[in-house]
């Protein structure tokens, strides 16, 4: 092939992937890695490996490029092609770019027959079963539409588009030669797939008598006949008929008709009955669906589930009966009970295609297998009578079909030998009820998956058999050489007899009454280095034999006589053995478990114990190549010691001599897995329960040699080490103590409201002081992480003020210092004034603060900035404080921060963190937070990470989530409003959905488009983790254009349509008289476009944004003027730090990634002070990416429930996400 041939090949295959496959099975093929078999004049066989012991086949016929078909004997069925066939095809595409194999054939010009199909019919009605069995090209994707064009009685017409060509497609009745047509204008020289679509959409929207002379009276007919007034009214008195290219649609006329008033008390009368009375399993006259076999001479010709009206006791399908097929399965489903029928239709169509793909190819052990795990399934999930024999007649009813009873009863397959010099003679037989029959026998019609006789279908009970059974049928009477006994015995009965019940009537067989020593055996062997084979054997004496096969205990092979089985032994046995694991119960002959399976749980050590107790022997253990495990027990020993700010755990892990590296254990629990490698080079399996014992230790803890090191300030996980430990050292009797006093606020010592103090303090601000001071008194910094709005503040003051009034033995001369955000600072500066006056307060801010230097150690209070104090932090530095408070310390959650760098190098006696929301974004928040209060409570970020953040905010997990909140429980105080300020009026929180304008919807589409087509590209080139700049760029724009187009484009006019701005101004204009309203947005501009339309219709409003340096005035404003109504806040910059109980109605207008940033902004006026019912609405656009970006947060799992939540800010995005938020799936 030369470089063009090459080119164009690969084309033309790429373009059948993109027509075939669906987006995510593609995706899904890139992780298989198919074998090229062989090759016959362009019809090539692959086989690729995947979940099962053998390797699945793949077919590709390319010998045409517009007519390539495949086949894989997987069990998908699902649209399009399989993620083996897409490898498949990617891996020829390989090997055409390397000339390792040559398709010229696929494109060489063809001469194009007549493209025109002609379709089955009778009088205009097409006949569905002729038509099933034609065979169309592969399917095309399912993105692509098909449009009907025109329609008349005679003619119907249509367009097929994919993302290269326009189909025209026709589908012509001429009367007067009785010829049904369909023609493509895409001259495939067999049918094509746009055919197949096309009749599937024709079907679907009219049926198959379209073409009849009385089409509209059969579908008037029918459609009163399916209604209660068939015969009381005409189908004009109360329907409309209209017939177009999108269908038959009929139109009630008359709305909610009963027929009588007898029938109008019935409906009354039934409705109350339907209160007390059982409901029915099934309504009576619906349908139901069952499975045909269908005879022809003395076979099974074909298989398929059907469609038929149920009987009167609805247990049995009657009448009506109809074929199901891929073409009507989703008007099947429609009829059924689909909880009931769905699987069962979907196995049947599997069967069948399975059938009718293998029917004329010799019996593979892969098909075999595959039929008669899916006829299994059938029978598992339909106990019920769902069997029929179809004799072959032409026309499909019940008049043709004999109902099969499936039986229990086991088939088995006989082989009879009988001396015939020079020949032995082997028939094979079939014993059915103790009565025999040959294989060929013409009352038997057998399948690859069991036998129809009489009135029973006996299902194969492995494939081991059936393939057996089938291979016989193929010479059912054979004659071998007579070369004596030995040769009889080695060549036929030895290997027959695992499966056939070989009879020697015919040879003088002789059976030997005799004792035997009988044993249990279990052999292990591998499997592809994936499986772990199980065989149980019984010995008798030298001989071993599979308990329940049919082979026969030899005592003489010349003289043919052998020794009676123990079969009561032999069942035993097997029972016992199929009791060890339940895969064994669904097995049967062949014994397997996936490492991972016998693995769990140490299942394969505790079943070995077991086995050797009862004498069981097993073999082939030390030669397992799949399993390096080291099979003996672990034990274990634990010792504590005591160090400075730590206290350390000595752990000893051992397997049978081998000890355990305790960082391997580490790995292997951070990992989540029991599995610990050790030095020998086997691997130890690690006991779940003592894994879930002992695994915070490691988490935790920092690991070194073979001893866990642990911080003090970790005691509130020491329960386990306290409860176990007899001679309790006396360390961990004091960590203890300290943990059950933090237990509960009402039991830490009550301290009287300090001296100083101007205000009344609740209960809950009491219990906060106690537990401030109980903090202060064992030197452990806290984190008080109240609601916004329950005086946080307050109590940290009465906490300073309470420091100042100890006695000077117990108080520090050193002054506080306070780190806010400048928003917060008039509010410390107010509050300190207001509730302890007598605290001397330096505002160590502004220009001139350099000045006050030598003031700082004549202050109780220093209050500065954050932005000031990462400035001033040599000249901090030099001092020391008694307490570095920080305010809303959620501003140093990155550790690589200035803000968090600067703080650690401030020198006080202790620290204090204030915060309403501890995570903002993850719960990596916590790390900087509380390892400035705690240094070394979590280690290193390294192992914060990878311990707790990914799991917790990538993996979800539960478990770790718990931990970490036990872990800074001791250290973290939150009350919520709900739980204390019983005293505020109720709060409720609603969705104001709008629906955009047709300029705001076409805007916002072109939009969602634009970014759909860019991201696809983008990450197919670069990758979803590098596209994410792109991502956030997309949908902040579209966000943008949810407010209003006027946001969509600075250098391109769309006007001001604004869905949300008009339903605004409505509730702000029908409130504005008599509430005080806040209105919050992420977006500046569009609250410059909510002031231009309160401007206009006269409301006094106040504004606040990023940019806005008198904060306090505007707040003082709004709170104190009551003429202004309305505040205007930039949602992060007046989301925190503002108090404006005034207001009793807050909007929302564009939903934020992080709910808690969204509660913030309601909780500016949901406060203590509030004494009016608030009311918060968040706008949000209909079928927009706003709706979704709420369910997806919606779906967030939170953890811990106080603060360990994995609601987040979104920063990034996985390919899932993406897909939903931009409608790619």
């Amino acid at each position: 092939m030369n470089s063009n041939q090459i080119e164009l090949v690969v084309e033309k295959l790429r373009e059948f992937l993109v027509d075939s496959a669906e987006f995510t099975v593609i995706a899904r093929s890139y992780s298989y890695y198919p074998t090229l078999i062989s090759n016959n004049e362009n019809k090539l066989l692959f086989e690729c490996s995947g979940s099962r012991i053998e390797p699945y086949d793949i077919f590709l016929d390319v010998r045409n490029y517009y007519s390539i078909k495949t086949s894989c004997n997987c069990p998908y069925n699902g649209p399009g092609i399989c993620k083996h066939e897409v490898a498949a095809i990617n891996k020829l595409i390989d090997l055409v770019e390397d000339e390792e194999v040559d398709l010229t054939r696929m494109i060489e010009k063809k001469t194009f027959i007549s493209p025109t199909t002609a379709i089955p019919h009778e009088n205009g009605i097409i006949d569905v079963e002729e038509l099933n069995k034609m065979e169309f090209a592969a399917r095309t994707n399912y993105y692509s539409p098909l449009t009907l064009t025109s329609i008349n009685k005679n003619r119907i017409e249509g367009v097929y588009q994919d993302y290269r060509n326009d189909y025209q497609l026709s589908m012509t009745y001429d009367r007067s030669n009785d010829l049904l047509a369909l023609k493509c204008s895409c001259k495939t020289a067999t049918n094509c797939s746009h055919k197949m679509i096309f009749l599937k959409d024709f079907f679907k929207k009219f049926g198959a008598d379209y073409f009849t002379v009385n089409f509209e009276e059969r579908f008037k007919q029918r459609t009163m006949e399916s209604s209660e007034f068939d015969g009381l009214l005409e189908f004009e008195d109360i329907f409309e008929m209209e017939i177009s290219t999108n269908g038959v649609k009929v139109k009630e006329k008359v709305n909610n008709i009963v027929g009588s008033n007898d029938s109008l008390f019935g409906l009354f009368n039934a409705d109350r009955k339907e209160f007390f009375l059982p409901k029915q399993s099934l309504e009576k006259g619906v349908y139901g669906v069952a499975i045909a076999l269908e005879k022809s001479k003395n076979s099974i010709n074909d298989v398929f589930p059907f469609l038929g009206k149920m009987d009167k006791s609805n247990t049995k399908v009657s009448t009506k009966f109809k074929v199901i097929s891929d073409y009507n399965f989703s008007d099947a489903l429609a009829k059924v009970d689909k909880n009931r029928y769905k699987d069962l239709i979907l196995n049947g169509i599997q069967l069948a295609e399975s059938f009718g793909k293998h029917r004329y190819a010799d019996h593979r052990i892969d098909v075999v297998k595959e039929q008669i795990k899916i006829f299994s399934a059938i029978v598992e999930t339909n106990p019920e009578q769902t069997l029929f024999l179809h004799q072959g007649h032409k026309s499909f009813i019940k008049k043709h079909c004999t109902e099969l009873t499936i039986s229990e009863e086991e088939i088995i397959p006989v082989l009879k030998i009988t001396d015939k010099k020079p020949f032995y003679q082997l028939d094979f037989k079939i014993k059915i009820d103790n009565h025999f029959y040959g294989i060929s026998s013409a009352k038997l019609l057998i399948a690859p998956f069991g036998v129809a006789f009489n009135e029973f279908f006996y299902p194969f009970k492995n494939s081991e058999v059936a393939f057996s059974i089938l291979k016989a049928l193929e010479k059912p009477q054979m004659n071998v050489v007579h070369k004596g006994i030995d040769d009889l015995m080695n060549t036929v009965i030895a290997p027959l007899s695992r499966v056939f019940e070989v009879d020697f009537s015919g040879v003088k067989a002789a059976k030997i009454q005799e004792e035997p020593e009988l044993e249990k055996h279990i052999y292990l062997s591998d499997e592809e280095g994936q499986y772990v084979v199980l065989q149980p054997v019984v010995k008798y004496d030298e001989s071993l034999v599979s308990p329940g096969s049919k082979e026969k205990l030899w005592e003489d092979k010349k003289a043919l006589t052998y020794k009676e089985r123990d079969e009561d032994f032999e069942a035993e046995f097997l029972a016992e053995f199929k009791a060890l694991h339940p895969q064994f119960e669904q097995q049967s002959n062949y014994f397997y478990l996936t490492v991972e399976e016998a693995l769990e749980s140490m299942w394969l050590m505790e079943t070995l114990d077991k086995l050797k107790k009862k004498k069981i022997r097993i073999f082939g253990l030390n030669d397992l190549k799949s399993i390096r495990y080291n099979l003996n027990k672990p034990s274990f020993s634990i010792g504590l010691s005591s160090g400075t700010d730590w206290f350390d755990m000595d752990i000893k892990v051992d397997f049978g001599g081998q000890t355990a590296d305790l960082k391997q254990i580490q790995k292997s629990i951070i990992k989540q897995t029991n599995y610990v490698e050790l030095k020998d080079g086997t691997v130890g399996i690690l006991p779940k329960e003592w894994i879930e014992k002992y695994k915070k230790y490691f988490k935790l803890g920092n690991v070194k040699k073979d001893k866990i090191e642990i911080s003090n300030f970790q005691f509130n996980i020491i329960d386990e080490l306290y409860e176990e430990e007899t001679n309790t050292p006396k360390f961990l009797q004091e960590l203890h103590e300290k943990k059950k006093r933090l237990l509960n606020l009402k039991d830490l010592k009550a301290i009287p409201k300090p001296k100083g103090i101007k205000a009344t303090l609740r209960d809950y601000q009491k219990e906060g002081l106690n537990w401030l001071v109980f903090l202060h008194e064992n030197q452990l910094g806290g984190c008080l992480a109240d609601d916004m709005g329950l005086g946080k503040t307050l109590q940290t003051i009465a906490f300073m003020q309470y420091l100042k009034n100890l006695p000077k033995k117990d108080s520090s001369p050193l002054p506080h210092l306070v780190v806010a955000p400048t928003s917060l600072m008039f509010n410390w500066l107010a509050e300190l004034e207001k509730f302890a006056p007598k605290l001397k307060v330096l505002s160590f801010i502004g220009a001139n603060r350099i000045e006050s230097i030598p003031e700082i150690q004549n202050h109780d209070v220093v209050l500065t900035t954050y932005g000031s104090m990462i400035k001033d932090i040599e000249t901090h530095r030099k001092f020391e404080y008694n307490y570095v408070i920080l305010d809303e310390s959620q501003a140093i959650k990155n550790p690589q921060s200035q803000r968090f760098k600067a703080v650690r190098l401030l020198k006080c006696k202790n620290r204090l963190a204030l915060t309403g929301t501890p995570i903002e974004n993850n719960t990596f928040d916590l790390y900087s937070q509380f390892s400035f209060l705690n240094p070394g409570i979590f280690g290193s970020i390294k192992h914060f990470k990878s311990t707790f953040s990914e799991a917790i905010d990538k993996d979800q997990d539960e478990y770790t989530s718990e931990l970490l909140a036990k872990m800074i429980h001791p250290f973290l105080l939150r009350r919520t409003k709900t739980q204390v300020a019983k005293e505020l009026p109720s709060k409720t929180e609603s969705v104001i959905y709008c629906e955009m304008g047709k300029a705001q919807r076409k805007v916002y589409d072109h939009y969602k488009e634009y970014f759909r087509q860019k991201l696809l590209e983008q990450i197919e080139e670069e990758g979803i983790n590098k596209s994410q700049m792109y991502i956030l760029q997309g949908l902040t724009k579209l966000r943008q254009i949810c407010n209003s187009t006027a946001l969509a484009d600075k250098e391109k006019d769309y006007g001001n349509d604004s869905a949300k701005l008009d339903e605004l101004v409505r509730h702000l204009t029908d409130k504005v008289n008599n509430h005080k309203i806040l209105v919050f947005s992420q977006f500046v501009g569009m609250l410059s476009l909510v002031k231009e339309r309160l401007q206009q219709d006269g409301i006094v409003f106040e504004y606040l944004d990023g940019q806005t340096r008198n904060r306090e005035e505007k707040v003082n404003n709004f709170q104190n003027n009551d003429e202004i109504r309305v505040f205007l806040i930039s949602l992060k910059a007046g989301g925190t730090g503002l108090n404006l109980t005034e207001a009793d109605y807050v909007y929302l207008i564009d939903p934020w990634w992080n709910p808690a940033v969204e509660s913030q902004a309601i909780d500016r006026c949901y406060r203590i002070g509030q004494d009016k019912k608030v009311m918060a609405y968040r706008m949000i656009c209909k079928d927009t990416i706003e709706e979704k970006i709420v369910e997806l947060q919606d779906k967030k799992k939170s953890v811990a429930a106080d603060v360990i939540r994995v609601d987040k800010e979104k920063k990034s995005f996985d390919q899932n996400e993406v897909e939903r938020l931009f409608g790619m799936s």
